[in-house]
């Protein structure tokens, strides 16, 4: 291990990971530890504690009563401390992705792109925040009132942020939480995901090692289970961000009452195919949309609707690509190109059912529907309808199912109907039609002859329906860990 990271962890082969209080790294006094198993091998990483309750009300008491010194601290000065923890993230490049690989099974390419993009992101935070600024409001704008009264409108910190990140990006989408929170004048408690708290255990030692004060940000492992419910329904908490699919999200919302909420849920993310389609185009970018990180994003794409003709045009240049373009394997490997294994055996088991019983209601496999321990091939399944469990729900792997309709209205009305709305594509060589159909969709956002992404990050990003509450983005997520508080000066008399 790193130098740099002694101190989170234990000498031993697989180590026992401490979590950070907000001040020290230590071990919880429960005692309780949770193994973390590699979905490359089932290898055990190491064992993350499971804090208690006692341990998270310390850590919540030490964050409030930090917080208002950290906010007033000069901005110019957590921006510093902002450039420090991405120049840290660069420092530490290798190591980070080499954990990445490991404990989450994404490829190379695809663990250091979320280390280089979280040390961009968190520049750019901090690049971004000091625009923001309060504003002044004259009464007489507003009809009926006298010119005199005027409210000075400050943008100030909640308070203490409960930040939660799911274990597909448990860098970048920590990051994404953290540095905003943090520069807004908060403090914050992560909770990483288990498959992931590894990965969230080394960013917080590299904010801490940045500057961020004592008692500040403090990381608290454990399953969802076991602190989930307990974090979320904390009366010190004052905002919550998490990313994570839509039913726990729900839960997290009734559990928190009134808090102010910014979340990113599930989505199904379907790609429609206009007939004047670049045909050779849409398959690239569906191979790319529903395989990378073996089809382990919100933004994945989950299944295609295109009438007859246009299918029976696209599904074999789809396949053909598939050949040379995808491969399953060891993410170690670098002959992997995009598909290593799901999170999980269970995960791949209940992908594994999801395929299973949409064939059985009719649906066909073209290529994959195969898995071996933690992995899924591949998966493209034709003849698929919208009552199938691999369209109905998420199902979060390699899977893109094909469904043929008779008209783009109904392509509209399907993915209307949907309970998720992240994003959706249309592939068009007219741009005009694309934008009016697209206009049609009830989704948070649309791409044009692309597939879903999340980025570019300081684009707004959100999701309607039940995928998701608030804009994200980098101004956005600036915006939404603080909140606006007037002063309303009134004219005498």
């Amino acid at each position: 291990m790193s130098e740099m990271f002694e101190e989170i962890s234990d000498n031993r082969t697989p180590p026992t990971y401490k979590f950070f209080n907000g001040s020290a790294w230590v071990t919880s006094a429960g005692g309780k530890t949770t193994e973390v198993h590699s979905p490359i091998d089932d290898s055990v990483l190491g064992k993350v504690q499971v804090v208690t309750h006692e341990e998270i009300d310390a850590a919540m008491k030490a964050a409030h009563a930090q917080q208002k010194n950290w906010e007033a601290t000069p901005l110019n000065q957590r921006v510093k401390v902002m450039h420090l923890t991405a120049d840290w993230i660069r420092q530490y490049e290798d190591y980070l992705t080499t954990l990445l690989i490991r404990e989450i099974g994404k490829t190379s390419d695809e663990a250091r792109g979320e280390i280089k993009r979280t040390a961009d992101l968190t520049d750019y935070f901090a690049d971004e925040v000091q625009s923001i600024r309060g504003f002044e409001l004259d009464s007489d704008n507003f009809p009926g009132f006298d010119k005199g009264g005027t409210a000075l409108i400050d943008r100030v910190a909640y308070g203490v942020v409960l930040a939660i990140a799911p274990f597909n990006y448990p860098v970048n989408l920590s990051g994404s939480k953290l540095a905003p929170a943090l520069l807004m004048g908060n403090s914050v408690i992560l909770k990483p995901p288990t498959q992931g708290s590894i990965s969230g255990l080394h960013l917080t030692q590299l904010f801490r090692k940045a500057g961020v004060p004592t008692g500040v940000l403090a990381t608290v492992t454990g399953g969802g289970g076991e602190i989930g419910e307990y974090l979320t329904a904390h009366g010190g908490v004052d905002m919550i961000a998490f990313t994570g699919n839509s039913e726990t999200g729900m839960a997290i919302a009734k559990n928190a009452g009134m808090k102010p909420l910014l979340f990113e849920c599930g989505g199904d993310n379907p790609v429609v195919v206009l007939p004047d389609a670049d045909m050779h185009l849409t398959a690239r970018e569906i191979i790319k949309g529903g395989f990378s990180y073996a089809g382990q994003r919100c933004t994945g794409i989950k299944y295609v609707l295109g009438t007859e003709t246009t299918l029976d045009q696209l599904i074999p240049l789809v396949l053909e690509l598939m050949k040379t373009e995808v491969a399953m394997g060891d993410p170690r490997s670098p002959g992997t190109k995009l598909v290593g294994p799901v999170i999980s055996e269970e995960a791949a088991v209940h992908i594994e059912e999801a395929i299973r019983l949409s064939v059985s209601a009719g649906a066909k496999i073209l290529t994959g529907g195969g898995r071996k321990n933690s992995y899924i091939e591949p998966t493209i399944l034709t003849d698929v309808t919208p009552d199938m469990r691999v369209v109905a729900s998420e199902v979060f792997g390699p899977v893109v199912s094909f469904v043929r309709i008779a008209s783009m209205d109904e392509a509209v009305g399907i993915i209307n109907r949907s309970r998720y709305g992240l994003q959706a594509s249309v592939f068009t060589k007219d741009e005009g039609t694309g934008i009016v159909f697209a206009r049609q969709l009830h989704v948070g956002s649309v791409q044009i002859n692309g597939s879903p992404q999340r980025g570019p990050d300081h684009f707004p990003f959100l999701g309607v329906k039940h995928s998701g509450v608030g804009v994200q983005g980098v101004r956005y997520s600036l915006e939404a860990m603080s909140r606006l508080r007037p002063i309303v000066l009134n004219k005498p008399g």
